[in-house]
């Protein structure tokens, strides 16, 4: 008998709806709740972030990532990796990126923008508006108003944590546009990453680019890619089409998203992050593509990284993957 869940998350946090697309796959029973406010919610919250999955046996667990890899322990079919320990790797990979690259595209276009403020600020105050004056339209709108403000205030000064500025605006714009071609592409001839199949690393992009596709700036561009705003719909109650398929087949499309984006950008970006935690440095900066992208370190991700290096490390058949990630840029910064 499987359990039921409580998740704690929002439409407009894509860690929430990453975990929320993998339940509805998984066909795991589930409650969503938006209010976090609630007495559960800020009972087994052990940091005051979403989401947060509560078991029926009040068990609980925050992060997207570990939520996922503890569910799939339980729930193993079906699988959300490749039988092929190399795409198992790669999938991990890409959801690494999508996680903390990603981030930045979805993060950099919702608060740098003025249309993108506002719905994105709206929606926030949204979820905390009293029931109690949510049907006074007057109230109501007032408070919505108020709430948007201190939403902004409280936001926008956050941007810098994942690196959006005005001196990395272009570097951060033109790889989310690169991204959504390449994928475009890829989805043109097969229905998810990897074949006929969702794995880990849709689940990871997808929560990203959901939540790009729900705001104004990000979703203009977006729509120009018809093959990716099908795979996005599909990707909210995602079903199995077929299996998965091997690196021979989807090289050559998956190829340039681990060339250019995760060993281009990801990965040095990742290691100098590393580097400067590891110096207690509070702002680095490295050349990208000929140009400095320059930030504080995020500690989360330095955590994150390691993790990736260790499951490189614990893969077997190893030298088959090495090949791939020499080619691409990738293996030198996942070797310790």
């Amino acid at each position: 008998m499987k359990e039921n869940f409580t998740l704690f998350g929002a439409e407009i946090s894509p860690f929430s709806v990453k975990v929320r697309s993998y339940l509805r796959y998984k066909k795991i029973p589930y409650k969503w709740v938006t209010n976090q406010q609630s007495k559960e919610y800020l009972k087994h919250a052990k940091l005051p972030l979403i989401p947060l999955l509560l078991s029926s046996d009040g068990t609980s667990m925050q992060d997207s990532t570990p939520i996922i890899e503890s569910l799939e322990k339980k729930y193993k079919d079906p699988s959300l990796y490749p039988e092929d320990s190399r795409l198992s790797f790669i999938a991990a990979l890409i959801e690494e990126y999508a996680d903390e690259w990603g981030n930045k595209h979805m993060f950099h276009y919702r608060w740098s923008y003025k249309a993108d403020q506002n719905l994105a600020s709206k929606r926030l105050a949204a979820v905390n508006v009293s029931t109690l004056i949510k049907y006074i339209p007057i109230v109501s709108s007032l408070a919505l108003d108020k709430g948007a403000q201190m939403v902004r205030n409280r936001m926008l000064p956050r941007i810098s944590f994942v690196g959006s500025s005005d001196k990395n605006k272009d570097q951060i714009e033109s790889s989310f546009k690169r991204l959504i071609r390449l994928l475009d592409n890829h989805f043109k001839i097969f229905p998810y990453l990897f074949g006929g199949r969702p794995s880990i690393a849709d689940f990871g992009l997808w929560g990203q680019l959901y939540n790009s596709w729900i705001d104004v700036t990000a979703r203009n561009l977006i729509n120009q890619r018809p093959s990716l705003v099908d795979w996005i719909k599909k990707m909210e109650n995602p079903k199995i089409e077929g299996d998965f398929v091997g690196w021979s087949d989807v090289h050559k499309t998956i190829e340039p998203i681990l060339e250019k984006e995760i060993g281009g950008l990801f990965l040095p970006w990742s290691n100098a992050n590393l580097e400067a935690l590891n110096t207690n440095k509070k702002e680095f900066s490295i050349n990208l593509e000929g140009k400095d992208f320059s930030q504080k370190p995020q500690k989360y991700h330095g955590k994150s990284l390691l993790e990736l290096i260790h499951k490189y490390e614990r893969i077997p058949l190893k030298e088959s993957l090495k090949p791939i990630l020499d080619k691409t840029g990738c293996l030198n910064y996942l070797r310790r």
